[in-house]
């Protein structure tokens, strides 16, 4: 008699130990108003269809799904936090580390402008600093600060290197365990946590402790130990690694495949060019030494909350030589002729916002190879902004430029500060006077000469010339 087959279970993702939410698939039906629903993946917790996640079957909305549960996961202990009524002067071991990293999360997240809604006054990248709470929370959560000491500090560590990153993760299908590359759809090795990205979290929790001693929230001493600093990134491109970033932008046509039919699989080249915005990106990046942020968010009008860039033009004087025909004879003269000059001014500083104190965003005129461009694409070609993408400001290029360097195959240590580090290598190697690139990068001088003085063509050339020297004193003539 032949084996009767065995009933096929609902569908799940995310199962994890009792009494932990999940995503359970409910097929597609037809409800009671005649409506056809596709099927759907629901968030499950003590046997209660909690929320839907509007992710249906495949790879890309399952990955969705998951993120959704486990910001539903995060938000559980968020809310628990909140649950638990505060008194202040309590002994450390009574101050749970949840209530405190959440306290913190909370008071970063800005207040909202009564006219816009924005958030203002808080950390610029909030959803950042919310992730790495999260990664704090789920292994600092259950304990208090009692526990945090050299010991324990040193075992998140432990724990922590080697593991995928949490948003890296969810970047691969969740179920065969193939993170995808960072920005990129081609999967590679998987992204983990190193020391660094550890001694980062630490620094939040850090910070955090220290707000709720400044509240008053505890009575006692609690310290945090950091672990050690890493090797700086000292990564800068040649000009044949920018001159080839800055034409494969220009001239690269986007590629689609085909899903279906006789000819599935097969790609063809559409005349679109998806990476021009990226072109400038980096053009303005390398002539100016400006982090990315400023860069992208550039406005050729003033915009509250954007950085300006101002394009006007000035008079100016120049001395020029003309000839002049007496009698048959030509003769030379200089003259002063006024001259109308185009002029880029750069406010880096976002209108209506403060500087960071560790992050310098001084006002400087944009370079001349650099202001015709400008020029052009605003009064020509009609963009708003500095860098845009199908006439809307691009609000970061990360993803597009680890592709673009993904293809050139230039390796993962360069990144978009790169750009940066390449601007002012460069201007330390044409000689440049050191005060006058920091002002102009926004650096301190001080950080100029530690990381990229040796790239300075004097560069202890006094010490070089006198011991590479005969010695012995010099004959007095």
């Amino acid at each position: 008699m032949a084996e009767r087959k065995r009933k096929k279970g609902p569908r799940k993702l995310g199962v994890g130990r009792r009494g932990e939410p999940y995503l359970w698939y409910r097929p597609g039906r037809i409800g009671t108003d005649g409506i056809e629903r596709g099927g759907v993946w629901i968030i499950m917790h003590r046997s209660a269809q909690v929320a839907s996640t509007d992710c249906g079957l495949g790879e890309g909305p399952e990955r969705e799904a998951l993120r959704r549960l486990a910001d539903y996961k995060d938000s559980l202990a968020i809310q628990a936090v909140e649950a638990v009524p505060m008194t202040k002067g309590r002994p450390a071991h009574e101050v749970t580390l949840a209530e405190v990293l959440s306290r913190y999360l909370d008071a970063k997240k800005g207040i909202p402008d009564p006219v816009t809604g924005e958030l203002k006054g808080g950390v610029s990248r909030h959803h950042e600093l919310a992730q790495r709470i999260y990664a704090l929370l789920e292994w600092w959560g259950e304990r208090s600060l009692a526990d945090v000491d050299t010991v324990s500090c040193a075992a998140y560590v432990a724990s922590r290197v080697g593991t995928p990153w949490k948003t890296h993760a969810r970047l691969g299908t969740g179920k065969d365990g193939k993170p995808a590359r960072t920005g990129y759809s081609k999967p590679t090795k998987a992204r983990v946590v190193t020391a660094g990205g550890a001694r980062r979290e630490l620094e939040d929790l850090r910070a955090a402790v220290n707000v709720a001693i400044a509240d008053n929230l505890t009575r006692d001493a609690v310290r945090v130990t950091l672990p050690p600093k890493g090797e700086e990134r000292d990564r800068w491109l040649t000009r044949n690694e920018a001159a080839r970033l800055l034409l494969r932008a220009w001239r690269k046509r986007e590629v689609q495949t085909i899903r279906s039919g006789p000819r599935k699989g097969e790609t063809y080249v559409m005349p679109r060019r998806p990476a021009r915005h990226l072109a400038r990106f980096i053009l303005v990046a390398l002539r100016t030494g400006t982090r990315s942020g400023p860069v992208c968010g550039a406005s050729f009008v003033r915009e509250i909350g954007k950085p300006w860039m101002e394009l006007k033009t000035e008079t100016t004087t120049e001395e020029r030589t003309e000839s002049v025909t007496v009698d048959g004879q030509v003769y030379e003269r200089k003259v002063t002729v006024a001259v109308i000059k185009r002029v880029a001014v750069f406010h880096r500083r976002a209108l209506g916002t403060k500087e960071a104190e560790n992050k310098k965003a001084p006002t400087v005129r944009m370079p001349d190879s650099l202001v015709a461009h400008l020029w052009r694409w605003h009064h020509v070609l009609g963009h708003r902004y500095v860098v845009e993408f199908e006439k809307r400001p691009v609000g970061s290029t990360k993803k597009s430029f680890a592709n673009l360097v993904h293809e050139e195959g230039l390796g993962d240590d360069v990144v978009r500060h790169s750009l940066r580090h390449t601007a002012v290598t460069w201007g330390m190697q044409a000689g440049v006077d050191i005060w006058e690139l920091a002002g102009y990068c926004g650096m301190t001088v001080e950080m100029i000469e530690r990381r990229y003085g040796h790239h300075s063509s004097s560069h202890m050339e006094g010490a070089r010339a006198a011991l590479g020297g005969r010695g012995g004193r010099k004959k007095v003539a």
